[in-house]
């Protein structure tokens, strides 16, 4: 979980994968708006998803360090 960049692009193409389909689905299958609402979803997604990596991280470094200053 150090690498946000990582989790960022791993989650675009899971994203990719999972809306395109989402959206052929819910869309029919018109091209336009399945590209569409597949980019603008995925692209949420993957913003969300990368902060909610970052802040669990920050807070399993404060708990460690609070371990720490407790041990001492």
């Amino acid at each position: 979980m150090d690498n946000w960049l990582f989790i960022f692009i791993a989650n675009i193409f899971g994203g990719i994968f999972v809306f395109y389909l989402l959206s052929f689905l819910f869309s029919g299958f018109n091209i336009d708006s399945a590209f569409f609402i597949g980019i603008f979803l995925f692209i949420q997604l993957s913003f969300i998803t990368t902060l909610i990596f970052h802040l669990i991280h920050r807070v399993q470094k404060l708990e460690k360090t609070i371990e720490k200053q407790k041990v001492v």
